[in-house]
C-alpha cells in the first residue's frame, strides 16, 4: 500500500467511525439468532432448549439448564418434587397424532412444556394432559407410586388462559425461565472456560430473554448498513491484516537489534475474537512457555487499554528466586501488576497501560524479553549442572 492509499484509506475509514458514532443506536443486544429469520420461531427454541436440557448431548455443561428448571418449579413455583433427570423428548405424538413440543422425565415426575411465543394458546391441551397420565400409569413399576405430572406453558409474558390453567396448567416466562438457569451456567463456564457451546448457551439465554424486547431500527441504521457494510469489512481487514503484523514486525526487528543471538517469532491471533495479541518469544529458548504477550484489550467502556504479560515457565517450581531476582531489575513504570501462580507450570506477571506509543511498547517490550533471556540461560545452566 503506497503512502497516498494509506492516508486516503484512513480518512476513509476515520469517516466511517465518525458516522457511526452519530448513529442513534438501538439498545438492544442482537444475538446469534437474530441473524436468522427462523430464529423466533417456536420449533428451533424448542429443540435447543431440549439440547441444552439433555446432559446426555455433548454440550458438556452438565446439568446447569435442568438445576435452573428444577429450582423454577420446586422452589419458586412450589409445583412438584421432581427428583433426578432421566430423559429429554421432543415432539411426542399423542394417540390422536397430537405433538407434544417438550417432554422432560424425571425420577419423581413427568414434566409436559408447551413452548408458546407469538401464536395464541389454543393447543388440544386436554389431549396432552391425557397422554400425560396414561404414561405414568404405563411406566409405573410394582411398589412404585405414581411421578407428578407437572403441566407448564412457556410464554411472553408467563400469563395462560383462565381455562388452562384450571385444568392443571401453570404459566412461566422465558424471562423467568432465564434468570433461574443463568446462575448454573455461570458456574459451567468458569468449570469449562473453553466449551465452545457456553457461547452458544449464552447467546440462546439472551435470546430468550429478548423475545418480546424486538426493538425499533431506524431508517438511519439501514441506511448505513446498506451503504458502509464493504467499508466495515474493509476497516476489520485492515486492523487485522496490516496494522497488527506491521506493529509485531517492528518489535521484531527492534529485538532482534537488541538482544545478541535472539531469534524471534512471534503468533498473532485474537482473545474472545475480537481482542488481538501478539505473542513474542525466542525459538532458541528449550520451550516456547516462556513469553511475552501484547494486548490491546477494551477494558473501560469508553477508554483504550493495553497490557503486556510476560510468563515464565517455571519447571516444578524451583526457579522462583531467579524469577524474583530478575523482576526486581525491571524499571518499566508498573500500572497494574498481578501475579497468577495458580499450580501450573507457568508464573504470569502483567502491566497495564492506558497509552500506546510504538517506541515505549517496544522498549518495554525489548527490557522483558532481555529478562526472559536471562531466565531461560540460567534455568539451562541450572538445568546442566543438575544433570550432571
Amino acid at each position: 500500500m503506497t503512502d497516498l492509499a494509506s492516508v486516503s484509506n484512513l480518512k476513509s475509514f476515520k469517516a466511517l467511525i465518525d458516522k457511526f458514532k452519530q448513529l442513534d443506536i438501538v439498545t438492544k443486544e442482537l444475538t446469534l439468532f437474530d441473524v436468522g429469520a427462523r430464529g423466533h420461531f417456536e420449533n428451533p427454541t424448542t429443540e435447543l432448549l431440549s439440547f441444552f436440557l439433555d446432559t446426555a448431548k455433548a454440550h458438556n455443561l452438565g446439568d446447569c439448564f435442568f438445576k435452573g428448571l428444577k429450582y423454577l418449579l420446586e422452589n419458586k413455583n412450589k409445583m412438584a418434587t421432581l427428583g433426578s433427570l432421566e430423559n429429554v423428548e421432543t415432539e411426542v405424538s399423542t394417540a390422536k397424532g397430537n405433538r407434544i413440543d417438550l417432554l422432560i422425565e424425571t425420577k419423581d415426575a413427568l414434566i409436559i412444556v408447551e413452548c408458546k411465543i407469538y401464536h395464541e394458546q389454543n393447543n388440544p391441551f386436554d389431549d396432552y394432559t391425557s397422554y400425560g397420565r396414561q404414561r405414568i400409569t404405563d411406566n409405573k413399576k410394582e411398589d412404585e407410586r405414581d411421578k407428578n405430572l407437572v403441566q407448564i406453558v412457556l410464554c411472553l409474558d408467563g400469563r395462560i388462559d383462565d381455562v388452562i390453567k384450571n385444568n392443571g396448567w401453570h404459566g412461566i416466562s422465558y424471562q423467568n425461565l432465564v434468570e433461574a438457569i443463568e446462575p448454573h451456567l455461570s458456574k459451567a463456564l468458569l468449570d469449562n472456560p473453553y466449551n465452545k457451546w457456553g457461547l452458544f448457551a449464552r447467546e440462546f439465554l439472551l435470546h430468550l430473554k429478548e423475545l418480546d424486547n424486538v426493538g425499533e431500527i431506524s431508517e438511519d441504521e439501514i441506511e448505513f448498513l446498506t451503504k458502509n457494510i464493504n467499508d466495515y469489512f474493509k476497516l476489520s481487514e485492515y486492523l487485522y491484516k496490516d496494522i497488527i503484523p506491521k506493529i509485531a514486525a517492528k518489535i521484531n526487528i527492534d529485538l532482534r537489534n537488541s538482544l545478541q543471538g535472539f531469534s524471534g517469532k512471534t503468533k498473532i491471533d485474537k482473545w474472545n475474537y475480537y481482542e488481538p495479541y501478539i505473542r513474542f518469544y525466542n525459538e532458541r529458548w528449550e520451550n516456547s512457555s516462556s513469553c511475552v504477550v501484547f494486548c490491546i484489550r477494551n477494558y473501560e467502556a469508553n477508554e483504550m487499554n493495553f497490557t503486556i504479560h510476560i510468563d515464565f515457565f517455571n519447571e516444578n517450581g524451583i526457579f522462583k528466586d531467579q524469577v524474583d531476582s530478575l523482576l526486581k531489575q525491571c524499571e518499566i513504570n508498573i500500572k497494574t501488576y498481578e501475579n497468577k501462580s495458580d499450580g501450573s507450570n507457568t508464573w504470569r506477571f502483567m502491566w497495564k497501560y492506558n497509552d500506546f506509543e510504538i517506541k515505549k511498547v517496544s522498549e518495554r517490550i525489548v527490557k522483558l524479553m532481555a529478562i526472559l533471556n536471562d531466565y531461560e540461560a540460567d534455568k539451562h545452566q541450572l538445568n546442566h549442572q543438575l544433570l550432571n
